[in-house]
């Protein structure tokens, strides 16, 4: 039986013969002839050739690990093959084992021979391969350089070539320029020197027309001027009037308005004295020697400068005092005893009200006081008053009420006076 990849010969009286031939990648065959020592009777050999007619699947491993171009199924069908040839082996070897152990190991040093220098022909035709390829992209590097420096070289052409182009082309801009503004240069000359004539004669035309008109011109200017300083003196001395009329109607309305201001000023109770500055100045536009002056100057300095007392506060600091009044009424300037006081106090609580309002008790002055201030009157409350406790210690407690009511008097008596000059002033405007 013939195992793929070997061939086997017998020859008579020297044994067998073994011949493994290995397909290489350059395709020239390998002959390994293995030639085993002579066979000594035909059983052995008959035994032989069954052994390997029952191996003959592993010896075709042997075939394909020759004939396959793979190298990881190369590997795996090698370790495949010596198993195989060993297994064989040890059966061969079971019937006998000293005849034929010469020839297996013949075998197997064949087998280890052949892939060696099959290992070797791999080398050989990787470095080939790997040599042809090196020279195939060095040759393409090479063709790459070289066209590269071929675009180089048509590059640096072209940048010449437009470099000179562009050369050529400001050349021609710049005598073109040159040539329009030597063009320019002259027209302009030309039209120059035509408005230098023109206007020589315009000039000519304009200083004989400028002198008869001027002529003309200067007597009418007299008579205007004359006839305008007139106007002019005439529109001064109304404008002068109308600015005094309207500096005298200015003055009036401040005035006015400060008389508001301190009547609002009064009602409130407040300090006067910036109000009654602002009225003198006013009064400086109006009338320099006006009586106002006087009535002014006549406020007492404590209305200045921290206010009257208004006509309900006077009406509530009365009614305070009422009681005291009619305490008081009865104990004569310096009797100031315990006693005194004692009885004051009864006598105060048994008093009956007096029905006659112009009597002389205490009731009677409460009550003319208390109807003067009712009526607004200030100054007949004060006086009412100041003569109904007059003699007696309820005048000290009196005479603070007395002295703000007249303060206030006279307040609203100057306030009544400005009042009534600004309306006669604002309707004689």
């Amino acid at each position: 039986m013939e195992i793929p990849g070997l061939k086997t010969t017998k020859e008579p009286n020297e044994g067998i013969q073994v011949t493994q031939v290995q397909p290489q990648a350059t395709g020239v065959p390998v002959e390994s002839e293995i030639k085993t020592v002579p066979t000594q009777n035909v059983t052995t050999e008959n035994r032989s050739e069954a052994a390997f007619s029952e191996h003959s699947g592993i010896s075709s491993l042997l075939g394909s690990y020759h004939l396959d171009d793979n190298a990881e199924k190369n590997i795996t069908t090698e370790g495949l093959g010596e198993q195989a040839i060993v297994s064989a082996i040890e059966e061969l070897n079971d019937g006998c084992i000293t005849k034929d152990g010469k020839l297996v190991l013949d075998f197997l040093e064949a087998i280890h021979a052949a892939e060696k220098r099959q290992a070797e022909l791999d080398a050989l035709t990787f470095s080939e391969e790997k040599r042809v390829l090196k020279e195939k992209y060095e040759k393409e590097l090479r063709d790459s350089r070289a066209r590269e420096l071929m675009c180089a070289e048509e590059a640096a052409m072209l940048d010449k070539e437009i470099k000179r182009e562009i050369a050529k082309a400001a050349a021609a801009i710049k005598m073109l320029q040159e040539r329009m503004e030597e063009k320019l240069r002259v027209e302009l000359e030309q039209k120059e020197n035509e408005s230098e004539m023109k206007l020589q004669r315009f000039q000519e035309l304009a200083k004989a027309e400028l002198s008869g008109a001027i002529a003309s011109e200067k007597a009418a200017h007299i008579e205007k001027i004359a006839e305008a300083n007139l106007n002019i003196n005439a529109l001064c001395m109304a404008f002068y009037a109308r600015s005094e009329e309207s500096r005298q109607i200015h003055s009036v309305h401040k005035f006015a308005l400060g008389a508001l201001a301190l009547e609002d000023a009064l009602s409130k109770g407040l300090p006067i004295q910036h109000e009654l500055d602002a009225l003198n100045a006013y009064l400086e536009g109006i009338d320099k020697d006006s009586l106002l002056h006087l009535v002014l100057s006549t406020l007492p300095e404590e209305t200045r400068h921290h206010g009257t007392d208004t006509l309900l506060e006077l009406n509530q600091k009365f009614n305070v005092m009422k009681g005291n009044l009619r305490h008081y009424i009865l104990i004569p300037p310096g009797g100031d005893g315990i006693l005194a006081h004692a009885l004051a106090h009864v006598a105060s609580w048994l008093r009956f009200k007096e029905v006659d309002p112009s009597g002389d008790g205490i009731e009677s002055i409460i009550s003319r006081v208390e109807d003067f201030l009712a009526e607004g009157k200030l100054a007949e409350a004060a006086d009412a008053l100041q003569k109904g406790v007059q003699g007696s210690q309820a005048e000290e407690i009196a005479g603070d009420w007395v002295r703000r009511a007249r303060n206030r008097a006279i307040a609203e008596q100057a306030l009544t006076v400005l009042q009534s000059h600004a309306t006669c002033v604002g309707l004689t405007q």
